[in-house]
């Protein structure tokens, strides 16, 4: 079990702690590694399908969790999931998916090479952990691995903008994309500030006690050691091949 939680349940010390942990999740070697590596255009294209394989890994990872979930969160995740699956017509913004296709055209990409794309392996084995870690734990446990990612990329939880923001910011540096023209990443730079505010609506409803309070934090942890691991990988997937010339 997680060691640090107070011996009663204290929620502000726990969003203390995640975000406290969010932020270092950004601050390792992996993820600097990953930030530092300059872009070419052959290294975009591929991080950017094997981005969107794990986007849909994300989708299976919640369903596992909502299957898993009392009715009152089931609704949350459905209203989550709703945004990345049906898109939000009141703001005029497709399915997720499909804004990663299209952001992914401005690097000369179609549908069809989404279609045919496959897993690296890389991205197999962690998409796997998650899967594991997510339909092989206690619900609370298998929502906070879920949610880590939502507020790994949410600027209102991390320091300097979360996680598509920073690598739109790179495409933008490396590659002369302008960020309001990457779709998909501005609407997860936007998006992610609500969507990750699930974790805390479930932690004030149903972490009454330090065992279940211990179990979203070490839901939090291990997605992250996944995440971090991921990012690593991605690094020498990306560094394997040419760089700019």
């Amino acid at each position: 079990m997680s060691e640090v939680m107070n011996s009663k349940v204290d929620l502000k010390e726990f969003a203390r702690e995640v975000r406290l942990r969010a932020n270092r999740q950004h601050q390792t070697p992996e993820s600097q590694r990953l930030l530092a590596l300059p872009l070419s255009l052959e290294r975009a294209r591929c991080q950017k399908i094997q981005g969107a394989l794990f986007n849909l890994n994300r989708r299976d990872c919640w369903a596992y969790a909502q299957a898993r979930a009392p009715i009152e969160v089931k609704r949350l995740i459905w209203e989550h999931e709703s945004d990345e699956l049906a898109g939000n017509e009141e703001r005029g913004v497709e399915d997720h998916y499909s804004l990663r296709i299209r952001e992914a055209g401005l690097l000369g990409l179609t549908p069809e090479d989404f279609r045919n794309a496959k897993m690296h392996p890389a991205t197999r084995t962690c998409s796997y952990a998650w899967l594991f870690l997510v339909m092989n734990s206690h619900w609370l446990k298998s929502i906070s691995a879920c949610c880590a990612l939502e507020i790994s990329n949410s600027s209102e939880w991390v320091d300097g903008g979360g996680g598509s923001f920073r690598m739109g910011k790179k495409l933008e540096e490396d590659l002369g994309i302008p960020f309001e023209k990457q779709v998909n990443a501005k609407e997860h730079d936007e998006v992610d500030v609500e969507h990750a505010h699930m974790l805390m609506k479930v932690a004030e409803r149903y972490a009454t006690t330090r065992d279940k309070l211990d179990l979203m934090m070490e839901g939090i942890i291990e997605s992250f050691e996944i995440q971090t691991t991921w990012k690593g990988l991605t690094a020498d997937m990306l560094e394997a091949l040419p760089g700019p010339q």
